[in-house]
């Protein structure tokens, strides 16, 4: 019986630009206080469509991650608008725009994670964008990022933050799109 000839290895292709609007986010820093968290930040709207956006709207909030909470509550949704913190006159097939700001939570409303002793924080940053296309239709996109502090082995998960170690500022940290 002769051997079995190997299938074919498909040739590499190019890896494809996503189509339309990316969304792409870059926390900074984390300063805990006494009285709230707040996240420094920068986002980064990339054109990948054929067209042109324009009147492009950015609302942005913070949330903490907890199981006790419905998850309608913990990530963004198209339908639900969010406190405005940006807004870009437009972009340009190809074009993008880095937007830089920062966001503040309450430590009252945040639930705290417990283990033992230690109260942990998993912030959620949800973003929702919306944008015209042409004269009478609009994009609407939403996109939830948990942050969290980079591990010390590269490849690991990223940490969730301690609140109870009093104020405190958090400067080595990751992001990951949730859903």
């Amino acid at each position: 019986m002769a051997p079995a000839e190997p299938d074919p290895v498909p040739a590499p292709t190019p890896e494809a630009q996503p189509e339309g609007l990316q969304i792409a986010l870059e926390a900074r820093r984390i300063d805990a206080s006494l009285m709230a968290t707040t996240l420094v930040y920068a986002v980064r709207l990339t054109n990948h469509g054929q067209a042109p956006l324009g009147a492009l709207a950015v609302g942005l909030d913070m949330v903490a991650a907890h199981s006790s909470l419905p998850v309608e509550q913990q990530i963004a949704n198209p339908a639900d608008r969010l406190e405005l913190r940006h807004q870009l006159a437009g972009l340009a097939p190809g074009e993008s725009a880095e937007l830089k700001g920062e966001v503040r939570l309450p430590l009252a409303a945040i639930t705290p994670i417990r283990a033992g002793n230690a109260a942990f924080f998993v912030p959620l940053a949800r973003l929702r964008v919306e944008a015209a296309r042409a004269p009478d239709e609009s994009l609407v996109l939403a996109q939830t990022f948990v942050i969290g502090e980079l591990p010390e082995q590269p490849g690991g998960a990223l940490r969730p933050f301690r609140l109870d170690l009093g104020p405190r500022t958090f400067g080595k940290l990751g992001q990951r799109a949730v859903g």
